[in-house]
């Protein structure tokens, strides 16, 4: 139908209609001005929320990628969000922790799960410090996954006191040395070891002369000044390779690693007994002791740790018998 041919009803129709369209377009574009304004006055909120929490947060794009960071996090690493956006923030992650992260991020990425990792990231002034992190996927309204936010909170204090309770656990408090738990485990791995190689390793005995008599003498603070000074001489004469242990008292058990024969055994007792016959002068007070030291060898005389120690303390009293610093090794 032409426009000619229209009647007046019609052209005024199809203008009601018209205003219509134009009334409902305005509409749609004023809502969207509003949900435009509302995104951003909700984005304003988020940001200015996760630059006043007292944690680290961050937004990752659906690659993994991050394109977020809040304040705290740009604080703690001294560099902008360009700087750290992407994968350039991974930068900051302790060498010996970057890998096994990125293998459990990468993982978590792809399979779009949340996920919770530790690891240590360096400061501004390049001090490292121990985060956990925990990653949560994000979703748009049709539920596409629209990547990860993310938290993070300082553990350096809790994994402190771990290792230090790991470390009370495993060592003598007195000396520093590997305790009787750290020197048994020590003892059993080296054996596997030698099994898997088909080589030697020798177990030293040691117990001090004439102990008893200086802590008698001079007092129980005298005494461990001296099993400490002992500890000091009694690592000079082993290689880094080996475990010096304190068993107790005024034991100690010695770890060869690896020997060629009983040669190696010998010269280190006989290194031994020079260093240890030395006076040892404690706060003004001169101290002479000694040691006996009874040796077995693995495979030769025993093939697990309990019996190479018992077979190595039977020596010793052997050594100590002849009532001056000798060795003496395992004859069955």
């Amino acid at each position: 139908m032409s426009v000619h041919s229209k009647t007046k009803g019609d052209l005024i129709r199809e203008l009601e209609e018209l205003k219509d369209k134009v009334s409902y377009f305005e509409e749609k574009a004023h809502k969207c001005k509003e949900c435009e304004a509302n995104l951003k006055e909700t984005e304003t909120r988020f940001m200015l929320m996760a630059d006043s929490a007292p944690v680290f947060i961050w937004m990752s794009e659906a690659d993994g990628k991050r394109n977020y960071f809040n304040k705290v996090w740009l604080d703690y690493t001294g560099r902008t969000i360009e700087e750290e956006s992407g994968n350039n923030w991974i930068k900051n992650i302790h060498p010996e922790d970057r890998e096994k992260f990125e293998e459990i991020y990468n993982k978590h990425v792809e399979l779009k799960e949340a996920y919770k990792v530790e690891y240590r990231l360096r400061r501004k002034d390049g001090i490292y410090r121990w985060i956990l992190e925990t990653g949560t996927p994000r979703h748009c309204m049709n539920n596409e996954f629209n990547g990860f936010i993310g938290s993070a909170v300082g553990i350096t204090e809790r994994k402190e006191a771990e290792d230090r309770l790991h470390y009370i656990a495993h060592h003598d408090m007195l000396t520093g040395l590997p305790n009787r738990m750290l020197f048994f485990d020590r003892l059993n791995n080296f054996i596997e070891q030698a099994k898997r190689y088909n080589y030697m390793l020798a177990l030293l005995f040691l117990d001090l002369n004439r102990f008893k008599a200086v802590n008698d003498l001079y007092g129980h603070h005298i005494g461990d000044m001296l099993l400490k000074e002992t500890a000091l001489r009694l690592n000079d004469c082993i290689r880094k390779s080996d475990t010096l242990a304190r068993m107790g008292g005024d034991e100690f058990n010695i770890i060869l690693s690896r020997i060629a024969g009983k040669k190696d055994p010998r010269s280190v007792a006989l290194k031994i007994i020079e260093s240890l016959t030395k006076p040892f002068l404690i706060e003004g007070y001169e101290c002479s002791v000694g040691t006996s030291i009874g040796i077995s060898i693995y495979p030769l005389n025993a093939s697990e740790a309990t019996m190479l120690i018992k077979k190595a303390d039977e020596a010793m009293y052997k050594a100590k018998e002849k009532k001056t610093s000798s060795f003496e090794f395992c004859t069955v």
